[in-house]
């Protein structure tokens, strides 16, 4: 496991852009967790920010490794700052 050098926050966002980038390699966020033992339960779980012990983060860095680091938060800063120019535009 790589260490974290991006702080991602938890939620919706994270869980798409990490769904997003095992599509994006040809990948499978369900099957990768089920070739490796984890219920979708418990991923879905610590993706969403809803599981934050240590268990937890070593799970969802584990995610975002097999995903691909910056895939994910090529993906997640994508969707950010498109929620951000949304917001600009609601404020304009």
């Amino acid at each position: 496991m790589t260490q974290p050098d991006f702080k991602f926050q938890p939620g919706a966002m994270l869980h798409d852009a990490i769904i997003g980038a095992f599509r994006a390699h040809g990948g499978s966020f369900d099957v990768w967790l089920a070739e490796n033992g984890i219920p979708p339960t418990s991923a879905r779980s610590v993706t969403f920010g809803m599981s934050k012990g240590p268990k937890g983060k070593a799970l969802l860095n584990r995610l975002i490794d097999a995903a691909g680091r910056d895939v994910v938060k090529a993906g997640y800063l994508a969707r950010l700052n498109g929620h951000v120019a949304e917001a600009r535009k609601g404020a304009a």
